[in-house]
């Protein structure tokens, strides 16, 4: 004989039920008090800077009380209707103040991440200017060598055509 008649449920299923209805609410508030990014919890997954409905069904923190994960098709049971109509509003409004805090942010940082980028720019052509003419102060010490190298190789061949003739034919032979 079962334990349970047709249609009842165990208390530790109802108990579940009602642990996860209670973690959408608590998830819901708590996303309520995201101000910042730095407000979200470490345990919540990010997409950037975008709470997804994934991850907050999949958001679970032992040290948050009531908070535990649970699947999307649990999330959408009847039973869990308002409850899951107050968390994805807690989401979009989450993510329209993260959206907003991060655009007005990247205002302000806008020009002055265009100054930085111009004065790096300005560094570098500096560095890139000292580097080729260092470069083209070495071509020109190079050049010089080699028509300095030239010319004492062409006065030493001249002169070894003068011994040459001088000594003759004959004592040339012996010289090698």
């Amino acid at each position: 004989m079962s334990k349970f008649k047709p249609g009842q449920t165990s208390t530790e299923v109802q108990k579940k039920k009602n642990d996860i209805t209670k973690s959408i609410l608590a998830k819901s508030r708590l996303m309520d008090l995201i101000k910042t990014i730095e407000d979200i919890p470490s345990s919540l997954g990010l997409k950037g800077t975008y709470i997804s409905q994934e991850a907050a069904f999949k958001w679970s923190d032992e040290h948050l009380v009531n908070i535990v994960s649970f699947s999307r098709n649990t999330a959408y049971a009847p039973h869990n209707a308002h409850a899951l109509k107050l968390l994805l509003k807690s989401i979009k409004k989450t993510n329209i103040r993260l959206s907003e805090k991060n655009s007005s942010d990247n205002l302000g940082n806008t020009n002055r991440h265009k100054d930085d980028t111009l004065s790096q720019l300005r560094r570098e052509n500096e560095d890139l200017k000292n580097a080729l003419a260092e470069v083209y102060r070495a071509y020109l010490q190079v050049t010089d060598r080699y028509r300095e190298d030239r010319k004492v190789d062409e006065s030493i061949r001249s002169l070894i055509l003068e011994q040459a003739q001088i000594l003759g034919k004959k004592r040339l032979w012996n010289v090698k």
